[in-house]
């Protein structure tokens, strides 16, 4: 059942006089028979009528849900209500209209709320650029930069907190269209505008993102559209795969300034341990002066102290040597727990992974006699956490004289070490790195060109299957033991004429050792 009603606005015109004319909402039909009745009484003749460009369309029908559709004209209207019956009749209709009644930056929102926590890594990354893009939407992020500008011309130093890291978006009136009016273009236009601003790695990221809620939208929540606005998206290029191996004695040097640092720490944290005393007698003095003095006093005399009788617990060498031996992410290493590690077996466990499995990693024995070093204090093999070690990371490469080395570039070492044993299938390579896709891995065979080289070159050696010729002072030759045998020459030449069969000599004769030869005379004659 279909019910179709005019909801257009009234007008009240009156002849030749354009100044007269008023329009009244659909809901305000008395007010516009008062101002007719109001032109009467004054003298005119005015005309009162509703024009017919908003119709509204209530489809009802058994086993369905309910249509609520606005067209522009009351023939549009029958169009249209024909065609979904149609449809339903056949099982072909699709509702559009849910994906017209909701905008981009609702999308996102509902995205906040419902699947962004499901998935892993949310909150460091795709919670911040969701919550980001409403913000810019609204503009505040680029009102407190406009903020701190004004402060910094006036004081010399901004005083509102900025609160981001991120450069503002712009131009995200789209956001705020109809998730079915949303066109290829207007994300087009977003990339490149961003790509003015920021990095096309971190574009595309966003773009990951933004595909993300398209895809739920359509396929979970049956936001209907014609066409995913993602279809014919170009992403950004760039290429940010890093191929930074360790060169000869970088290995050296970097461990070396792994151990000063896990020296300054044990230093360190002893010195703290020998400082309990001194801060809680500082506690009780009655001037800050006097507290902050002793306080000054005591620190010199226990780093001195604990100079000397430091014990060296060698936190950061023992990390970086685990990264180069097992090759695990950052991550994985610093959630690491004794629990899930069994120095008897040579397997440190990790329940979870990037990509959402478990998975094992074996320790080599050089490895295991590194983590036996380490105490038990914590529950966590290497009590660290991201943003210190971040910070003593620098601290090392800049000590090694290695200030382009990331630590990720540790892993990438690991996998490059063992794949370049060639001692290992691809399947060994892929369950020691711990990738999902061993197209990942083909990023590593760059790295083993140098083995490559000397594998080819055993395997078209002299001895093997490859090059026959050999030029020598100046001219082509086979090489020895790859030409034809004299057999097979003969085999391939001319074959002589039957020999003539050998005459049968007499009984009695005498017997001669000469054989004639066809067309020869004999010796002597």
């Amino acid at each position: 059942m279909a019910n179709i009603e005019n909801r257009s606005r009234y007008t009240v015109t009156v002849k030749n006089n354009d100044a007269l004319a008023r329009t009244f909402p659909y809901s305000q039909l008395e007010q516009a028979k008062a101002y007719h009745a109001e032109l009467r009484r004054q003298g005119y003749k005015p005309s009162l009528g509703q024009r017919e460009d908003t119709i509204a369309i209530r489809i009802r029908q058994k086993g369905h849900r309910d249509l609520n559709y606005t067209a522009r004209s009351l023939d549009e209207a029958d169009r249209l209500v024909q065609k979904i019956e149609e449809e339903r009749s056949r099982g072909l209709f699709v509702d559009y209209t849910k994906a017209h009644q909701v905008s981009f930056a609702d999308l996102i929102r509902r995205y906040i709320k419902e699947e962004g926590p499901k998935k892993k890594g949310w909150e460091k990354v795709e919670k911040y650029k969701c919550l980001g893009w409403l913000e810019d939407l609204d503009g505040t992020l680029a009102r407190r930069d406009l903020q701190r500008a004004a402060e910094q011309a006036a004081g010399g130093r901004a005083t509102t907190a900025r609160g981001a890291m991120r450069t503002p978006a712009s131009d995200l009136d789209w956001m705020n269209k109809p998730f079915a009016e949303v066109e290829t273009l207007d994300l087009e236009r977003y990339i490149n505008d961003r790509l003015e601003v920021a990095a096309p790695a971190t574009v595309d990221r966003e773009v990951d993102v933004l595909s993300a809620i398209c895809k739920v939208a359509i396929t979970v929540w049956k936001y209907r559209v014609a066409e995913n606005p993602m279809t014919g998206v170009r992403r950004p290029r760039y290429f940010n795969e890093r191929d930074r191996r360790l060169k000869s004695g970088e290995e050296a040097r970097l461990l070396a300034a792994a151990r000063e640092e896990d020296r300054l720490r044990s230093i360190e944290l002893r010195t703290e341990a020998l400082m309990a005393e001194a801060r809680a007698h500082a506690a009780q003095l009655p001037t800050v002066y006097q507290r902050k003095g002793h306080i000054k006093v005591a620190l010199e005399a226990c780093r001195a102290q604990a100079e000397q009788d430091y014990v060296h617990v060698a936190l950061h060498e023992t990390l970086t040597q685990f990264l180069l031996m097992t090759a695990a992410r950052r991550g994985e290493a610093l959630s690491l727990t004794w629990d899930n590690v069994d120095l008897e077996g040579r397997t440190a466990f990790l329940p979870e992974t990037k990509n959402g499995r478990s998975r094992k990693l074996p320790l080599r024995a050089d490895l295991v006699a590194w983590l036996e070093t380490l105490g038990r204090d914590s529950e966590l093999v290497f009590p660290i956490n991201d943003s210190t070690l971040q910070k003593a990371w620098k601290r090392i490469a800049a000590r090694a004289g290695l200030d382009d080395l990331h630590l990720h570039d540790l892993r990438h070492e690991g996998i490059s070490r063992v794949a370049e044993t060639r001692k290992f299938s691809l399947v060994d390579l892929q369950a020691f790195s711990g990738h999902r896709d061993t197209r990942m891995l083909m990023r590593y065979a760059h790295l083993c060109t140098t083995k490559l080289a000397h594998s080819l070159d055993e395997a078209f050696s002299a001895k093997g299957e490859g090059q026959a010729t050999v030029v020598h002072r100046g001219r082509l030759r086979l090489r020895s033991g790859t030409g034809p045998s004299i057999s097979d020459v003969l085999a391939d030449g001319p074959q002589p004429a039957p020999a003539a069969p050998a005459p049968v000599a007499a009984p009695g004769a005498a017997t001669t050792n000469i054989i004639p030869f066809p067309g020869r005379r004999a010796l002597g004659h």
